[in-house]
């Protein structure tokens, strides 16, 4: 795990790429390197790395070259199935000098080219120099757990690709301005993320998951090599044994996870997915577990003492954090900086801070990202599964109206009813996703923006699943390919990273997720049951206390404090004379939603929290 930069064009001073790596020490600690190396036409490549050694720690040092000096390349992630790969590769007559799993990379590039991308199992960003062709390869992992952003310019000298693990790096590369992209923030205020491949800055983008940009001659060419299962689930065939195929799959993933050179740990909140894992690393016989749990101080739902209780049965090494909410508010501007866009989910405050406590302990953690869009776990996927099979899409609307008109005037009545009235109560499929887990309708949009008018629209690849998926297929392939590489899995990386700790999600396994997109909708949801395979599968290692759990997520009281500690400040941020989110918002519109919560007259916590981690991040920035 590291951090990656660098630039593809007209030579430049090496201290510009030692500005670069600098601004991602956090991302490894443990060591740096810089090459600069010829293309064709005068340009060159030059690759900067920083280094959390994970795997070979002596000989994994980088940027890294193959034994014939023909690849060189910089990676940031794990390729988790290097050893398979390394004794295919033996088997050719490929030669190794080091024990890592960068070395396979160069290796496997030589034999397969890029038919080596599918290959791997693992979170992946890299950039590759062929010094025989001349050419430069960036490639990004299946899912995108692992970030890597690029910048396009024309220069006097010529065309430059600046790329990196994280905004911050490309920002100190003289080419690269701090542009805010306001197409980027009009389509924030509906999903509180920046859909891909956009970001906030204007001629910053991400590399899709699952793609490769090469370089050549001076022109760049990108190609996807894989698309997520969901999307040709219909030809795959069912499982004769789900229950044994999960297994065999899962716990594969999971032993894959825990090749390391170093400690390791995981996170444990006492539901499911984290319990599961733990459940697994103490099945699969890991010689010591060390568990890591974060709640809150006089929180009534805190999990920390049924973690506990469960570290206790499996038997980890178990610590607990406990802390005051109201002080996390503090690391928004810095966190802001490492994530380069707003802080819209209050969970990254805790997994920080719980990757800060994790750290002085291991450098590696498992983590259950990924179990609820593979496996279906969220009330929109239940609501979909069922509402929207047996009703369809008619019915569902005026059901869902029904249920809006009846809970709408109620501010006490349950967020997650609300959300689902108003989910239920549109026809369209994307409006239905901004309604789950948005901020705002795009309705509620229309009456907030005063900006200038705005012509991008959001990719319509997580909307197009394949012709004939059910309801709830179509809702995981969302998740899939926008959902999770866009926010979830950009989080994870950057909180963890932070911290200087790598974070390793099995349920995110490719494998894992191929398997899931072969199982029909019973075995995923049933009525009331999500997540019915893992519950089956894996309910032998695990309480029935756990399996009956509800699902409960890391719960921030967000409406405690715009009524309370952030109500004057959050007033000063939004309706100041200096907010920079100001001239794009109506006044009227953002005072009264802070009038109406301040007073208990509705709830838009979600809404209020979207808008203030905003300004918070446009201030760093901007």
């Amino acid at each position: 795990m590291c951090g990656i930069a660098g630039w593809i064009g007209p030579p430049a001073d090496a201290g510009r790429l030692q500005n670069m790596t600098d601004a991602l020490r956090h991302r490894g600690p443990d060591g740096e390197g810089q090459t600069i190396l010829p293309l064709s036409g005068g340009a060159v490549a030059a690759l900067g790395h920083r280094r959390l050694s994970i795997i070979d720690l002596a000989g994994g040092s980088q940027p890294m070259a193959s034994h014939d000096g023909r690849f060189t390349v910089v990676f940031n992630g794990e390729i988790y199935n290097y050893i398979e790969i390394r004794n295919e590769l033996l088997a050719r007559g490929a030669r190794f000098t080091t024990c890592s799993d960068t070395e396979v990379i160069l290796e496997a590039w030589r034999t397969w080219g890029a038919e080596c991308l599918p290959r791997f199992r693992g979170m992946f960003a890299f950039v590759l120099h062929d010094d025989l062709t001349r050419t430069v390869v960036l490639a990004r992992d299946q899912f995108g757990k692992k970030p890597l952003f690029l910048a396009e310019r024309q220069t006097a000298s010529g065309p430059v690709l600046v790329f990196g693990s994280e905004i911050a790096a490309l920002l100190t590369h003289p080419e690269v301005r701090a542009e805010l992209d306001i197409d980027t923030l009009y389509q924030y205020l509906c999903w509180r993320y920046a859909p891909g491949p956009f970001t906030f800055f204007r001629n910053i983008r991400k590399l899709p998951p699952g793609s490769c940009l090469i370089w050549r001659n001076g022109e760049m060419t990108t190609r996807r090599y894989w698309t997520a299962p969901e999307e040709t689930a219909l030809h795959r065939t069912p499982p004769a044994d789900p229950v044994a195929g999960f297994l065999a799959v899962f716990d594969e993933a999971v032993k894959l996870r825990l090749r390391a050179d170093v400690p390791l740990g995981a996170f444990l909140s006492g539901g499911l997915d984290s319990t599961a894992i733990v459940a697994t690393l103490a099945h699969l016989g890991a010689p010591e577990i060390r568990t890591f749990s974060v709640g809150f101080r006089d929180d009534p739902a805190s999990e920390l003492s049924s973690a506990a209780e469960t570290a206790r049965q499996i038997g980890t090494t178990h610590t607990s954090l406990e802390l005051v909410p109201d002080d996390l508010t503090a690391l928004l501007p810095m966190l802001s900086r490492h994530r380069a866009a707003p802080i819209a989910e209050t969970a990254d405050l805790p997994i920080y801070m719980m990757s800060v406590e994790a750290a002085k302990h291991v450098k590696v953690i498992l983590s259950g990202e990924g179990s609820d869009e593979m496996f279906g776990g969220y009330p929109k996927h239940l609501v979909e599964r069922h509402l929207g099979r047996l009703a369809g899409p008619g019915l569902l609307s005026v059901a869902g109206h029904a249920l809006l008109a009846a809970t709408s005037p109620a501010p006490a009545v349950g967020r997650r009813l609300r959300i689902a009235a108003r989910a239920m109560s549109t026809r369209r499929f994307d409006e239905r996703m901004v309604s789950w887990f948005g901020a705002l309708t795009t309705a509620e949009r229309k009456t907030l923006w005063t900006g200038p008018a705005v012509c991008r629209q959001p990719d319509a690849r997580p909307f197009s699943a394949a012709a004939g998926s059910t309801p709830l297929r179509r809702v995981l392939h969302f998740d899939q390919t926008s959902w999770l590489p866009d926010n979830l899995l950009e989080r994870m990386d950057m909180m963890t990273m932070a911290a200087s700790i790598e974070a390793r999600a099995p349920f995110m396994d490719v494998r894992l997720a191929e398997f899931a997109s072969t199982l029909p909708d019973s075995q995923r949801i049933e009525w009331g049951v999500t997540k019915r395979i893992v519950r089956e599968a894996l309910g032998p290692r695990l309480s029935k206390s756990v399996l009956a759990r509800r699902k409960n997520g890391f719960r921030m009281p967000v409406t405690e404090w715009f009524r309370g500690p952030l109500r004057d400040p959050a007033r000063e941020l939004l309706l100041g004379s200096d907010s920079i989110s100001g001239p794009y918002l109506d006044r009227a519109t953002v005072g009264l939603y802070l009038d109406e919560h301040a007073k208990g007259q509705q709830n838009h916590d979600k809404t209020l929290w979207a808008l203030f981690a905003l300004e918070t991040f446009l201030r760093e920035f901007f």
